[in-house]
């Protein structure tokens, strides 16, 4: 490259970059002329009322705990049935295979 050439880029990189700041001023503005402004939140007052408690219910049933309906009792509250307390309700898992043993021709 000639040096006139390297000069052209450098006058031509100038004036783009002052080009581009200028039009970005004019465009976005000045920052420093912005303004904000908020809104208060008005704070919580004393005298809020109560949730109903039928809806916010501190003594419901926890979600994550199986739940069986019927005669099925969960005596150690482990949270599941074991088969000693499936077959107390007449429901056990295990399938009862009879052998069976007569003598049938």
């Amino acid at each position: 490259m000639k040096q006139s050439d390297i000069f052209t880029v450098i006058i031509v990189a100038t004036v783009g970059t002052i080009a581009a700041a200028i039009l970005c001023n004019m465009l976005l503005g000045d920052p420093n002329d912005k303004v904000v402004t908020f809104n208060v939140v008005s704070v919580v007052k004393p005298d809020l009322a109560d949730p109903d408690p039928e809806v916010f219910n501190p003594d419901a049933i926890n979600p994550t705990v199986e739940v069986y309906v019927g005669d099925c009792i969960d005596s150690d509250q482990d949270g599941q049935l074991s088969d000693d307390e499936l077959a107390s309700c007449g429901r056990s898992n295990k399938s009862s295979i009879t052998k069976d043993t007569s003598d049938g021709d």
